[in-house]
């Protein structure tokens, strides 16, 4: 891009609050307290009946934690009926869908529920209870999911099986020590290895790793404390191929000044670069439990050479190459190695703590070896997302590899494979998830030229969220031999050649790179708007004209919002302007943002119905999450829609009835739709806040906001329009921060 001019700024004047009252209803359920009363309560008999059968012999103690199902009724929620569980004195721990909780309470409160149950049975007494369809027992069974269960009856002659048990959130403090000191006793009574320490995510759920067989896991797995038991991930590297010598020394392009470039913290197995280029790398850090001495770094080298350099073969002939970001490495692995989930959460905790001060985004390169089920989080996708939470990080992620290109021999018949789904932690929903796409033609390929290649993971992510959320140009691979073919986008260096590398390992770093250039140019390190511009600058890699929204869902799977632009995210142009703006929501308030668009657009004459404008919206949001609450794990979402000002003057609603990212709940709203015939002036996003249960009425949440204008006649003069027409109202961003430093 030769044409650079810096984006303009939304001020707060621009933006019109509108007071907003939550509504709700309550819906009525024809039940008979003495029926509905007498299957209530066989309900809280039969869990009592199976708690006595689960514990030790002797009398209960009026403290012992009874925990259990409670199912509403069809038409019910648990953003609504929350107050109603609560106040019968029991604990919310888990929403396993919006009917459906594993609820606990002490023996104690549990018998005055058996009471009030029986008063409302026989006299009709405490009418909340119709909104409860029944009551019941938490067993051993509804602790694991499908895949778990399959792989254990595929298995009959295992002896022993590598488990997480992941204790029941929210407990009190007391109960979880006390639990997990019970939990490890029982495995080890019953001849089973426990894996290390309990450990702890971040929102405080505590997990205990072992190995046992599957007989003694059976008996354990119906004791009330644990929530849920999880085959363990193990998560690795692919390493890379095609190696040829160095021709001759690097050298660093000595106008760039390496100390005021944008940082990326390599999570890998360590970074090993020549020594001529090592000067990149500004810190050298090992987590607890890793050495240097037992790594080649191989991996963790041609990550770095990615995020630091970008596509290498783009800077063809030359031995200078030019440093867009600088290194953190931060060697959380060993090379070849496999990690099990509980040390890897353990060094990307202690990795995030360790830099989080200083860097805003953390590259991950590694995933499990098996797709996501999809109906819940991943213990280390939900894990990266509360770690982005609390230290106002960003994760850039593998999309992962699979293998099954080695059998199908159609790109089709790989993607409709539930196995090229994406792995773990790709479903992260705050993390941005990288794809890779082909970016030369190669007739030895079954992928062409910015297809998706033939070992890249696709999505949806977890609750059918589109995956990934970016793409990146990667290796492709002979379709008869399986050996990657070279090509300008498909190196990377390591201490002594080149190195063809397939696999999403080295897309995402390409990523991780852009973004760390996007977030240079915003003010104050606002990471969620350099988020934003990425998504909202990213380049369509396939025919947006008359599609279905069907056939939308899908590409988004497979590229996300497109291929990452760095020049396009950070830049606008006279042809074409981005509007941003950092804020934050509440539940009580709608927002009516203003952009401008200039007369000289608005009154070019074309043919009739030939479309001159495009425009762009992104809105991403960071909200809360919580993997306890199941498919309501996001907790918040920011709905947006273009108001714009019709030939008339009017202000109507004109929102494309084909998007790319409308979904509720989801954390990104993107979509873009072509005009023909409007008025100029000032149009407007609407952006309203839409919460769930946890989140209180006055609670801020934050969002970024990226509006671009495309002028598709480029007529060469929207941007100065703008500028004139507006007469100072929108400030290009680096003019702004200019004064701020002042």
């Amino acid at each position: 891009m030769t044409d650079k001019k810096n984006h303009l700024w939304i001020p707060e004047q621009e933006i019109k609050h509108i007071d907003k009252t939550p509504t709700g209803r309550g819906n009525d359920y024809p039940v008979q307290p003495r029926e509905h009363g007498e299957k209530l309560s066989r309900g809280l008999r039969d869990i009592m009946k199976f708690f006595q059968h689960i514990q030790s012999p002797g009398p209960l103690d009026e403290k012992d934690l009874i925990a259990f199902q409670v199912l509403l009724q069809d038409k019910e929620d648990f953003s609504v009926q929350r107050k109603l569980i609560e106040s019968e004195g029991l604990t919310i721990n888990a929403v396993r869908n919006r009917r459906q909780a594993v609820v606990s309470a002490p023996r104690s409160v549990f018998a005055n529920l058996q009471k009030r149950v029986d008063r409302y049975r026989d006299k009709g007494i405490k009418k909340d209870f119709k909104y409860i369809k029944d009551f019941l027992p938490f067993r051993g069974e509804d602790k694991s999911n499908d895949s778990f269960r399959r792989f254990l009856l595929a298995n009959p002659e295992l002896l022993d099986v590598d488990v997480q048990m992941v204790l029941l959130p929210d407990m009190a403090s007391a109960i979880q020590t006390k639990a997990e000191k019970d939990i490890v006793s029982k495995i080890r009574q019953k001849n089973g290895h426990v894996q290390g320490e309990p450990y702890h995510l971040t929102d405080g759920t505590a997990i205990i790793r072992a190995k046992m067989s599957p007989s003694s896991l059976m008996d354990i797995s119906d004791d009330p404390r644990i929530y849920q038991i999880k085959q363990t991930s193990f998560f690795r590297s692919l390493e890379g191929s095609g190696y040829s010598p160095y021709p001759g020394a690097w050298t660093l392009d000595p106008t760039v000044d390496i100390n005021s470039l944008p940082t990326v913290v390599i999570l890998d197995d360590g970074v090993q670069l020549p020594g001529e280029l090592q000067s990149v790398v500004a810190v050298q850090w090992s987590a607890s439990g890793c050495s240097r001495e037992k790594t080649a770094a191989d991996h963790g080298t041609f990550v770095a050479s990615r995020a630091a350099f970008g596509y290498i073969g783009q800077h063809g002939v030359s031995q200078t190459l030019v440093p867009r970001a600088r290194i953190i490495d931060a060697q959380i692995a060993h090379t070849g190695e496999d990690v099990a989930g509980d040390t890897f959460v353990r060094r990307v905790q202690e990795a995030v703590k360790a830099f989080a001060d200083v860097a805003k985004i953390f590259n991950l390169s590694y995933n499990a070896t098996s797709p996501i089920e999809g109906d819940e989080m991943s213990l280390l996708g939900s894990e990266l997302d509360s770690l982005s939470q609390k230290y106002d990080v960003r994760f850039v992620i593998s999309a992962g590899n699979h293998v099954v290109c080695r059998t199908a021999p159609t790109l089709k018949e790989i993607l409709d494979d539930d196995d090229s789904r994406i792995a773990e932690p790709a479903d992260a929903l705050l993390g941005i998830t990288v794809g890779a796409i082909a970016g030369e033609q190669h007739e030895a390929s079954i992928s062409k030229q910015y297809d998706i290649v033939p070992y890249a993971r696709r999505g949806p992510g977890a609750f059918g969220f589109s995956k990934p959320d970016i793409v990146a140009y990667g290796a492709t691979i002979d379709a008869a031999s399986g050996q990657s073919i070279p090509d300008t986008y498909a190196l990377g260096i390591d201490k002594t050649g080149f190195q063809v590398l397939p696999g999403t390992s080295f897309t995402a770093p390409i990523a991780a790179g852009d973004l760390a250039q996007v977030l240079s140019i915003v003010q104050g390190g606002d990471i969620n708007l350099a988020q934003a511009l990425l998504y909202n600058g990213a380049q369509h890699v396939y025919d947006h004209a008359d599609l279905q929204q069907d056939v939308a869902d899908y590409a988004s799977n497979l590229y996300g919002h497109g291929l990452s632009s760095p020049e396009n995210s950070m830049y606008s142009s006279e042809n074409r302007v981005s509007f941003v703006h950092s804020g934050t929501m509440n539940r009580l308030e709608k927002q009516r943002v203003k952009f401008f668009i200039p007369a000289s657009i608005a009154n070019l004459r074309l043919k009739r119905g030939e479309k001159k404008l495009r425009v762009t919206v992104t809105c991403v949001t960071c909200p809360p999450t919580d993997r306890s609450k199941g498919d309501e794990y996001v907790s918040a979402y920011v709905s947006a829609s273009i108001h714009r000002l019709n030939s008339n003057g009017k202000n109507v609603t004109d929102n494309p009835s084909v998007s790319e990212k409308r979904k509720k709940w989801d954390t990104c709203c993107h979509f873009s739709n072509e005009f023909s015939s409007f008025s100029p002036g000032d149009w407007e996003v609407w952006l309203e806040l839409f919460t769930r249960w946890s989140i209180a009425d006055d609670q801020e949440i934050p969002y970024s906001l990226v509006v671009t204008l495309e002028d598709l006649t480029s007529s060469n003069n929207l941007y100065s329009e703008i500028i004139r027409e507006t007469a100072g109202r929108f400030q290009p961003m680096q003019a702004l921060r200019l004064q701020n430093q002042q």
